[in-house]
């Protein structure tokens, strides 16, 4: 049989990379490129060592029954995971790097709502919806390699281990409590305490760096405050000697003042 592709380019391929390449072109613009979507040995060596150190997801042999079939996905800076509305079918285990889960407000701007880092799970409580499509949308704020594992593989896993099922009804419980807490922390704190805190929070024990992993605008709406509400008080502490730097970086050079402010002593209300 003569083949279509004589005298093209692709002839000189072998019947396995034309495949790839033709189902290249038919990948969605939102998707990352099937070149991106790798089984890599030495990645699933990781990601199995993640797993058999999770909490959750420890057993040995869950572990293996859990990455049969799964695939590892190279991502670079600000390419998405998933959209949000999307098909849940799948879950993920960052590797390296980190992804941003976001949410478009009804303003148009993105607001981040977790920054997931590695070796933390990424939509697996999803899963459990009974028609599961992604409530945010999930973009690597770096380059990034994650492990991509089946919903059906975990549903499956929760059916034959209790375990695994109460510490996935533990996830869901300690995701729910954060955001009550944000809830609450909205409602009853000020820019100043709630930016006060993040910056607490963000800061490396013993150095007091603070880098932020966001611009000041995506920080603002996380915050729910104005972006020059942010600049405001930043410039603000920088002059009182709070801080040093700029920028995304910062120095938290007085803690117990910012510890103070979070605390509503000489707190100013700007938002």
């Amino acid at each position: 049989m003569i083949s279509p592709f004589k005298g093209h380019p692709l002839a000189r391929m072998t019947k396995f990379s034309r495949m790839i390449i033709i189902c290249e072109l038919f990948v969605p613009r939102f998707e990352t490129p099937m070149r991106n979507v790798k089984t890599a040995r030495a990645d699933l060596a990781e990601a199995r060592a993640m797993l058999t150190g999770h909490p959750v997801l420890h057993p040995a042999a869950l572990s293996e029954r859990l990455l049969s079939r799964a695939a590892i996905r190279h991502l670079e800076k600000g390419e998405y995971v998933f959209s949000q509305g999307q098909r849940a079918d799948y879950w993920y285990l960052v590797l390296r790097g980190r992804i941003d889960t976001l949410r478009m407000g009804i303003d148009g701007e993105d607001r981040i709502i977790h920054h997931v880092e590695a070796g933390q799970l990424l939509a697996a409580i999803v899963m459990f919806l009974q028609q599961p499509r992604y409530p945010v949308e999930a973009r690597a704020a770096m380059d990034s390699t994650l492990c991509q594992i089946s919903r059906a593989s975990l549903l499956q896993a929760c059916q034959e281990h209790s375990t695994v099922a109460m510490g996935m009804l533990s996830l869901a419980a300690q995701t729910l409590q954060l955001r009550i807490d944000d809830v609450d922390s909205l409602a009853s704190t000020s820019a100043q305490q709630r930016l006060a805190a993040y910056m607490l929070r963000l800061a490396t024990a013993g150095s007091g760096r603070a880098e932020l992993p966001v611009s000041q605008r995506q920080l603002a709406a996380k915050l729910g405050v104005r972006a020059e509400t942010v600049n405001r008080l930043l410039s603000d502490w920088h002059k009182r000697g709070y801080l040093e730097g700029g920028g995304r970086s910062w120095l938290i050079v007085k803690p117990g003042e910012l510890d103070m402010l979070v605390r509503g002593a000489h707190a100013r209300q700007g938002r």
